[in-house]
């Protein structure tokens, strides 16, 4: 049994990137790796709303306007804690390029994901979502296993999405060719 395990596994942990329908993207939501929302199948996201960790109000409607990378965290998570660092550094390279990054924490304490965020320097506003309501609130995205990162397009469209870690070139890859769409 542990062998077919091994076996199924092995294709999902090649992160290649696709490019697929809103409705395969939903039928693969939990499938590692890149993928991208062909224009015409893609679909408006929810205005999340909701506190930050630092106690103020934030709206996905506060970054308008701007491709937005929202990358799902927590403090207890191993591979967040090699992604955060690199997610910080990109925020700070594209901020001048109209690209807008949102953290959100699931069920996390306060105390631990403040201390993670000041550790990873980010500077980004961090939801708080103790309860998975946010989460609940991206269906392209697992429900279950972080990280996972959604990327919306300037009209705030979800256009990609990364399932696992992801690192800096993938990131800026995506943002890239979603700032050079008209």
């Amino acid at each position: 049994m542990a062998a077919v395990v091994v076996v199924a596994l092995l294709p999902a942990g090649c992160g290649g990137v696709t490019t697929s329908s809103a409705g395969d993207a939903l039928a693969k939501a939990e499938s590692p790796g890149s993928s991208r929302i062909a224009m015409s199948d893609r679909r408006l996201a929810p205005n999340l709303r909701g506190t930050t960790i630092e106690g103020s109000k934030f709206a996905l409607d506060d970054v308008a306007g701007n491709v937005v990378v929202v990358n799902i965290w927590a403090s207890w998570c191993e591979p967040c804690r090699t992604e955060s660092p690199v997610l910080a550094r990109l925020e700070r390279q594209l901020a001048a390029k109209k690209v807008r990054f949102v953290g959100i924490d699931e069920v996390d304490t306060t105390t631990s994901a403040t201390r993670f965020v000041a550790s990873t320097g980010a500077r980004y506003p961090q939801l708080v979502d103790s309860d998975g309501a946010l989460l609940g609130q991206l269906p392209l995205l697992p429900q279950k296993g972080i990280p996972s990162t959604l990327i919306l397009d300037r009209h705030h469209r979800m256009a990609a999405r990364v399932i696992g870690p992801v690192t800096g070139v993938e990131i800026q890859t995506l943002v890239s060719e979603l700032l050079h769409e008209r």
